[in-house]
């Protein structure tokens, strides 16, 4: 049996994890990678929970560990995870509140890495702005603590008290799991960053600690950490959230922690973690990484998404630890010495956290009781509520192998159909076209794969969607060969965010490094050339100006009464004008030269250099990039006259008006 002596540079180790994951979220400059204080973390839950199970031994109770689990940490969180829920009833639209009240039901049960696994992506509100994202870390330590004893006690059992096939288990979960988040980064990253089985390897590194030999020469234990330190300080500032992870990159911070957590002699870096200041700070680090989070974001919450000025995020770390003393007074300390039976402990603890759980998922079921904000707010409660737009149709596309939403004039009856190929901006523009094609008689279907210049030459370095480029080309080549095949098919509209696009990592095939906007003016040029035929027609449109800025929240501000920092619904019309101006020149000559019709939303919608936010009173912007789908129908026809898809896009009588806005 093992002697469990108290580390004290264990504890300053535990403040050096939870500062870097603090300055990475209040977004500190010069500490991108400051995410990698959660590894640490992982490092060192593996260290001490395989230390207290081989301490025990044979006298190992699963009763007995996992009700020190749930007195460890259950109390604390759901503490946290109910004030959250209430400060969620004051501050968060119905749409966020519904997503809270959901992550809380998942988080109180141990499974806030899959919730937001299945429930963060391109369309959900940014992650940033969710109260309880952070509890991802745990679940994964709590799954884990699910196995981990077991494990190590049919090891100990077959191999009856040797160490040797302990270590051997150890050895292979680490090696699987390390292969499992090499594959998973390379084709799923978000997988692969929120699984526990990608994840293992961490926490069996520093299980594996245990049974490795002490340290004893000074001069190696003072090497280790320095090293130790300086991978993981390294890891902090050179590492980036835009880079897969974890795979080959997250072993950086792993080794730094395993050096520091492996038993030594007393050395500098140890002397300097055992230090009064990070002792304490890493004692509070549990409650501190619980609660810092919330704060930050319902910070954002009333500041209408922006990031706390340096004063401002100076008095959120100031409240962040007098909470997170508070919550380990008061809370972690009394709930970790109190002495039950630890099956009563477990059955509280599964009481309890049923009891906050469901409340959480009460609010979901109740749509974020949407009674709090007046029937004003309602349209703008939630990104579904306000990205809500039934298709009207459905067709299906032999020559594409799929079924795809048509909208305007009834598919088969139509005068003249379409296809509107491109994105998300694709799908906003979808209920313009529909009040369009209804009046025009033009049915169009959405083909929405990819930006239509991706595909040949150029494409987009995607590192969360390792297979996009590949899955681009191929919906190119698809599209290519239906239009051949579908003479009937009169009318392409071309529809991305291609001004956002050309600051992105757009990149020619042959890694040429040339200006973006050409390279996708080039990319729309090749494909002009493929699908052009007689009689058929070709609209590409611009982007539509946006904020740059999520600006719904200061909207729904003036039709409710939550509590919002004072803020505008006016966006910076002189740099939208100025940052479009270049695709909309190269894409306005792009039609010219191919007797298309370039689109300008402009001209209509920045009226004398003003960009609207509103149209006939009615906020038009989902997020900010997006306009809203679920508008009033005459803010739609307005908003399509605005950017003149009447009269661009328009086929009557068989003469197009494409064709004639093509050669004025």
């Amino acid at each position: 049996m093992l002697k469990f002596d108290y580390r004290p540079d264990v504890d300053g180790l535990r403040a050096i994890a939870v500062i870097a994951v603090m300055l990475f979220h209040f977004g500190v400059p010069g500490f991108p990678g400051g995410f990698v204080g959660v590894d640490v973390f992982f490092v060192i839950s593996g260290y001490l929970i395989t230390r207290l199970l081989v301490a025990e031994g044979s006298e190992l109770s699963l009763a007995q560990f996992y009700g020190r689990r749930v007195r460890r940490i259950l109390p604390a969180l759901l503490v946290m995870i109910g004030l959250s829920l209430a400060a969620g009833w004051f501050l968060l639209l119905p749409g966020d509140y519904a997503s809270l009240g959901r992550s809380a039901a998942f988080s109180s049960a141990g499974l806030g890495n899959y919730y937001f696994l299945w429930n963060t992506g391109y369309f959900d509100r940014e992650a940033t702005l969710l109260p309880l994202l952070h509890l991802w870390s745990l679940g994964v330590e709590e799954q884990f603590y699910l196995v981990w004893p077991a494990l190590l006690m049919a090891a100990g059992y077959l191999s009856r008290g040797r160490q040797s096939l302990s270590v051997a288990a150890i050895c292979l979960v680490a090696l699987t799991s390390f292969s499992i988040a090499l594959h998973l980064v390379a084709v799923d990253p978000k997988l692969a960053f929120y699984v526990p089985f990608s994840r293992a390897w961490e926490l069996a590194l520093g299980g594996l600690v245990v049974f490795m030999p002490a340290v004893g020469r000074r001069g190696i234990s003072e090497a280790f950490g320095m090293v130790g330190l300086c991978l993981i300080i390294a890891s902090a500032i050179w590492l980036s959230s835009s880079q897969p992870f974890p795979g080959p990159r997250a072993l950086l911070p792993v080794i730094g922690a395993v050096l520091l957590v492996w038993p030594r002699s007393q050395s500098m870096v140890s002397a300097f973690l055992s230090t009064a200041p990070l002792r304490f700070t890493g004692k509070i680090s549990y409650s501190l990484y619980l609660w810092h989070w919330p704060l930050l974001v319902y910070f954002r919450h009333y500041a209408d998404g922006a990031m706390p000025t340096p004063a401002e995020a100076s008095a959120l770390v100031a409240a962040s630890m007098l909470v997170a003393y508070l919550s380990w007074r008061f809370v972690e300390e009394p709930a970790r010495h109190l002495r039950l039976v630890p099956l009563r402990t477990i059955a509280a603890g599964v009481v309890a956290a049923s009891i906050v759980g469901l409340s959480g998922n009460a609010i979901f079921e109740a749509g974020g009781i949407g009674s709090r904000i007046p029937k004003e707010a309602e349209a703008m409660s939630s990104l579904d509520v306000m990205w809500d737009w039934p298709c009207p149709q459905m067709v299906t596309i032999a020559e594409l192998g799929g079924t795809f939403c048509a909208f305007g004039a009834p598919w088969d009856k139509a005068k003249h159909r379409g296809v509107l190929w491109g994105d998300s901006h694709a799908e906003h523009t979808a209920p313009l076209l529909d009040v369009v094609g209804q009046r025009e008689g033009t049915a169009f279907f959405l083909y929405k794969r990819c930006p239509a210049a991706f595909g040949e030459g150029v494409h987009r370095n995607h590192p969360e969607l390792p297979n996009y480029r590949d899955s681009c080309a191929l919906s190119r080549k698809a599209a290519v060969s239906m239009l051949r095949q579908r003479p009937d098919i009169d009318l392409v509209v071309l529809s991305s965010a291609w001004t956002d696009l050309a600051h992105e990592d757009v990149v020619a095939d042959d890694g040429g490094k040339v200006d973006k906007v050409l390279l996708l003016r080039e990319g729309l040029q090749s494909l002009l050339g493929e699908i052009a035929a007689p009689n058929r027609h070709i609209g590409i449109i611009g982007q539509v100006p946006s904020p740059g800025v999520d600006l719904t929240s200061c909207a729904t501000m003036r039709e409710s009464s939550l509590p919002r920092k004072p803020c505008t619904t006016d966006m910076d019309s002189e740099r939208t004008l100025r940052v479009w101006s270049p695709m909309t020149a190269a894409f306005k000559s792009l039609a010219d030269k191919n007797k298309a019709v370039f689109i300008d939303p402009l001209k209509g919608m920045c009226p004398h250099g003003h960009c609207l936010t509103y149209v006939n009173d009615e906020f038009i912007y989902r997020d900010g990039s997006h306009l809203r789908r679920n508008l009033r129908p005459e803010t739609k026809a307005a908003l399509a006259r605005m950017m003149d898809l009447y009269y661009a896009l328009g086929i009557d009588d068989g003469q197009s008006r494409i064709s004639a806005a093509a050669s004025d």
